[in-house]
Order: C-alpha cells, then sequence, then structure tokens
C-alpha cells in the first residue's frame, strides 16, 4: 500500500482523519467532539470516531493515560506502576480512573452472543476450503480471508462483566493485590452512572463536563497556545494543584470563555486574533525554558512541517490540487456480514478492498503526471499520517504518531541538505506551476524579479537585491533557468 494510515494491524485510520477533519470544518462544539470519540462504538467504517480507542487497541490502561493528558492537560502515567513521585496521584486512582473505560474492548470474538448466535469462523473456514482453488492459491488467499475476517470483527464495545483488578505487585496498605477496583473521578465532583449508561459514557460525561476543573481549561490553554506560541500554562499537559499560570486573572476568564461560548473553538480564536495582544509585534528573542513569558505580543516562530509544505504548494500548484478518496467508498467494499455471508462472498469483499485501493494510487499517479514529480502534491491534510520518513513532512518535523506530541520545529543539517538538494524548487519552478506562470506574465527581468521576491519573502527587492537578481537571469532563455538560482537562493 502507498500509505501508512493504520490504527491497528487490521483497522484503517483514514476513516477517522477524515472524520476529524470533517469535524473541525463544521465547527463541531469541542465537548461534543471529544465526547464522541470517548464514547463511540462500532466498526470503523461505520463510526469513524472508534479511531480514537482503535489508536491504543487492547491496551486501556494506556488509553486512559493517554486521554487524561490530551483533555485534561494531566499527567498520571507514573502511577501506572507506582504512586505519582512528583504529583499526588496514586496507584490505586490510576486504576480507579482506568476502571471507568476496563470493560470497552476494540474487537470482538466469535463466540460473542450479542453479534452471532453462533461462532461464524467454523462455517466460513470450512467452506473456504471447499473453494475450488489451486494448493498454494489456496495458502495464500487464506491469510487475506483470515485477515478480513479479523477487520470486520475490530467491534468497539463494552462488556460490563470485564472488571479490572489491582497488579499482584500492589505494594500499598490502601488495598490488595488483585482486588477488584471500582470506578472513581480523580476530581471534581464524583459521578454516577445514569440509567442504562456504560461507564465509559459516564467517564466521557464527567470529562467533558463544564464542572470539571481541567476540561475547559485545557483546552483554553492549548488554543492560547497554538495563537501566541507558549501558553498561559506551560507545559500545557502537565497540570498540578500546585501550578499557576503566568497571568491567572486571564487564564481564569479564557477558561470562562470557553464555557460561555459552549466550546465553539472557532469563536474563541476569533476573540483571541482580534486582541491588540495577538495584534502587536511578534516577539522575536528567545526566550529560555522555565522563564515567565509576559506576552507582549506573540512569538515569532518557525512553520511547522504542514505550514511550511502547505505554503510551497501555494507556489507550485496552480489549481486547488488533489483530495483523498472519501472513505465512505471504502465502507462499501469492506463490510460483510459475517453471521450469513458466505466465504466465498468474504473473499470478494477482500478483492474489492484491493480494487479501491488500486484506484486509489491511480487518482494519485494522474495527479502527479500532471507535474512529472514522483511527490504527490496534495496538502498535508490530504496525505497519509504520517508520511514516510524520506518525505518533507517527516523531515521537517511531522510527528511519526508514535508519542503524544512527537512533532518538532527544530532545524537541522538533513533539513539544509534536503532544501540544498531536494525536489522543492524544482518543484517551484515546473513549467505551469503558480510561481513560473506569474514570472512568464512579466514584461521584463525587473517586474519577475520582484514577483518572485514578493511570492517567497512577501516584499520587494531592496536596489542590491535588485541587481544582483537581474544578473542572474539575463542571459538565459528559459524561465525555469533564468530564475531557478533566485526562487533558491530565497527560499533557503
Amino acid at each position: 500500500l502507498r500509505y501508512r494510515d493504520r490504527l491497528g494491524e487490521d483497522v484503517r485510520g483514514e476513516p477517522w482523519r477524515q472524520w476529524i477533519k470533517q469535524s473541525l470544518a463544521e465547527n463541531k462544539p469541542y465537548d461534543k467532539f471529544v465526547h464522541e470519540m470517548l464514547t463511540a462504538e462500532g466498526l470503523v467504517w461505520e463510526n469513524p470516531a472508534t479511531g480514537y480507542l482503535q489508536r491504543d487497541p487492547g491496551m486501556p490502561l494506556d488509553n486512559v493515560n493517554n486521554t487524561i493528558r490530551i483533555f485534561l492537560g494531566t499527567r498520571i502515567g507514573c502511577a501506572q506502576c507506582h504512586n505519582h513521585p512528583f504529583d499526588k496521584w496514586t496507584q490505586k486512582q490510576f486504576y480507579e480512573a482506568a476502571a471507568f473505560v476496563y470493560p470497552t474492548q476494540t474487537q470482538t470474538g466469535g463466540g460473542d452472543k450479542r453479534y452471532w448466535k453462533e461462532d461464524p469462523h467454523p462455517r466460513l473456514r470450512d467452506e473456504y476450503q471447499s473453494i475450488e482453488q489451486e494448493e498454494e492459491q489456496r495458502r495464500q488467499r487464506y491469510y487475506q480471508f483470515e485477515a478480513h475476517l479479523r477487520t470486520n470483527m475490530k467491534i468497539v464495545n463494552d462488556n460490563p462483566g470485564r472488571k479490572i483488578q489491582l497488579p499482584k505487585d500492589y505494594a500499598y496498605s490502601d488495598a490488595k493485590p488483585g482486588d477488584v477496583v471500582q470506578p472513581k473521578t480523580l476530581f471534581g465532583p464524583d459521578i454516577k452512572p445514569l440509567p442504562g449508561e456504560t461507564s465509559r459514557q459516564t467517564f466521557a460525561r464527567w470529562l467533558t463536563s463544564k464542572e470539571n476543573p481541567r476540561f475547559a481549561l485545557t483546552i483554553a490553554n492549548r488554543l492560547w497556545k497554538q495563537v501566541f506560541g507558549a501558553g498561559q500554562i506551560e507545559p500545557v499537559d502537565d497540570m498540578m494543584d500546585s501550578t499557576v499560570a503566568e497571568n491567572p486573572a486571564l487564564m481564569a476568564f479564557l477558561e470562562a470563555e470557553m464555557k460561555r461560548l459552549d466550546f465553539n473553538m472557532k469563536e474563541y480564536l476569533r476573540i483571541l486574533y482580534n486582541t491588540e495582544t495577538y495584534q502587536r509585534q511578534s516577539f522575536d528573542h528567545e526566550v529560555a525554558i522555565g522563564t515567565p513569558y509576559h506576552f507582549p505580543g506573540p512569538m515569532l516562530r518557525r512553520m511547522t512541517a504542514e505550514q511550511a509544505w502547505d505554503s510551497f504548494l501555494t507556489l507550485a500548484r496552480p489549481e486547488p490540487g488533489y483530495q483523498e478518496v472519501p472513505m465512505s467508498l471504502y465502507r462499501e467494499v469492506v463490510a460483510v456480514d459475517l453471521a450469513k455471508d458466505s466465504a466465498e462472498r468474504v473473499l470478494e469483499s477482500r478483492d474489492q478492498v484491493v480494487q479501491f485501493d488500486q484506484m486509489r494510487a491511480k487518482a494519485q499517479d494522474a495527479y502527479r503526471s500532471k507535474y512529472d514529480r514522483n511527490v504527490l502534491m496534495a496538502r498535508a491534510s490530504e496525505l497519509p499520517s504520517p508520511v514516510p520518513p524520506n518525505h518533507f513532512l517527516r523531515m521537517f518535523g511531522q510527528s511519526d504518531r508514535e508519542l503524544i506530541s512527537a512533532s518538532s520545529t527544530a532545524g537541522s543539517v538533513p533539513q539544509v541538505l534536503f532544501m540544498y538538494n531536494g525536489p522543492v524548487t524544482h518543484m517551484l519552478l515546473a513549467e505551469g506551476s503558480s510561481i513560473y506562470n506569474n514570472i512568464v506574465k512579466r514584461r521584463n527581468a525587473s517586474d519577475a524579479v520582484k514577483v518572485v521576491f514578493l511570492s517567497i519573502l512577501n516584499r520587494e527587492p531592496d536596489q542590491d537585491e535588485l541587481n544582483t537578481a537581474i544578473s542572474q537571469v539575463r542571459g538565459e532563455q528559459k524561465a525555469a533557468v533564468a530564475f531557478g538560482n533566485v526562487v533558491w537562493s530565497l527560499v533557503n
């Protein structure tokens, strides 16, 4: 496959990623957005929000640790193995929090009577063996057959009878090793399940509530950091009872605004972008780690990998660009009814998935051929996450998705070498690119050089720069050759 969007061995990530994009595009309230991810049930192509739980399949302890850190800005991971050495959390509290989500499973077994009257595997395997195939082909196809069965059993569901127990090496006096642990919230008022509510739904209701002391606070602080470059609270995901914001009154106001707006993130950002503080000149001095930053203006920051890549595409691509195939089409080919469908139908569905991937690859190749480039010139949001390690995005710090907040904006020698020798400037000066089209429209070299400066640096050249640039282009007949050095120099 030409992409790496995987949440697990048998679960593809594109439905979840496209659901996230759509949720942000329609400005879904943040509390609803998070609640849907935490409570989602079913298969990922039926309910893409299940992708959040499929990210940590079969690892409920890791999942609750990630959830608390991401959405409540609090690190409780150390307490999974022992009482937290630097915060108040005990190991028992960690297990009490995990007890809410421990009954959740990311797949279902063939013997689960909620989904099948009887295990479909024996019947389907017998049918498979009876299909007329050469022995070698039968062996090769059996792996694909089994993989497709597993894919259709990756159903996120809740098993209320599944209880979490303290580990065998539990060493504290407030409980015994192996004791069953009951769910209990970490902070704020304790919460009781409503009639018919699963423990996971109770947990999501508590976590996303306006009464939760850290939910609105965390997203208000995260978005403040996105706008200004530093959070009112740093780090944004390591809050303690002793944590004090840079400006406590402001942080309290920001949290209250997030609640007043009912978690409307776009409206919250609109307010921040219209403040006098944001509209001041950027602060361009380095702020040492641990040094207070009093926000004389937004920090001058390096672009993220995604911002830089999308900016280059703006110069390189004359039309809106490639959009990935909607995963609603994947849903039409991947789903089978294991209780009723035959083994032959399972194989047919598997073949249709392969054809779907071939169709996607052809669509990408057709778009590549427009530019005579091996690189798919699509916005970062239309590409796999993560892309392969040799891609511009990874080279410039795109997250590998192995850890939380694994992206980077730090500079490196490989980045320099990539810019010197990589495809970026060739991509910009290919015939038909936006910047190429703008250059060749100009009647003289002086005007064309100004176009290059305005396109890349957002300013006109001074006289020395203009003279130097014109000396580079004089005498060359082809625009791509004539302006190549100028573009290359300004981009680098």
